[in-house]
């Protein structure tokens, strides 16, 4: 009678094929994923922006601090007072700020004040007159960009 010792090439052949299958959904699921932290970071970030903006023409000046903690890309609203009025944070996320036509990735806090007579953004530098034009949130391929307006502070996609 003779021993089996090893698997049948048909066997290897399912074995590598479920393999692939399963590697296959694994990786589209991860895709789906980082890409849902892409889309759900810039919409928070946008309502963060809004309700700065709400804040600073109803009753009080206000502004945004944006940071980079490792890998994780937070903003957070504050009054002048600096009472926090909202915050955003998303996970394994960058942030670049476009200010003047220049592009930057958010390391350290950037400032961000709501010009009451522009209704622009403006970043919190002395004697700048530059305006933030958009916020980008990427996770390696996947990019969400947030356009603001000059004139408004209008944020769209």
């Amino acid at each position: 009678m003779k021993k089996n010792h090893g698997f049948t090439m048909v066997e290897l052949m399912v074995t590598v094929a479920i393999m692939g299958v399963l590697a296959s959904i694994i990786g589209i699921t991860m895709g789906i994923l980082l890409g849902q932290r892409v889309k759900s970071m810039a919409a928070d970030t946008k309502s963060v922006l809004q309700s700065t903006q709400t804040v600073a023409l109803t009753r009080d000046d206000a502004f945004v601090r944006l940071s980079q903690n490792g890998s994780d890309a937070i903003i957070v609203a504050y009054s002048a007072a600096g009472k926090e009025i909202n915050r955003a944070e998303g996970h394994d996320v960058q942030m670049y700020v476009t200010i003047g036509g220049t592009e930057t990735l958010v390391t350290s806090g950037v400032e961000i004040h709501f010009d009451r007579q522009t209704g622009g953004l403006k970043p919190q530098t002395v004697g700048g007159n530059d305006y933030v034009s958009q916020i980008r949130i990427t996770n390696g391929k996947r990019n969400v960009t947030l356009k603001i307006s000059k004139l408004t502070g209008k944020v769209t996609y």
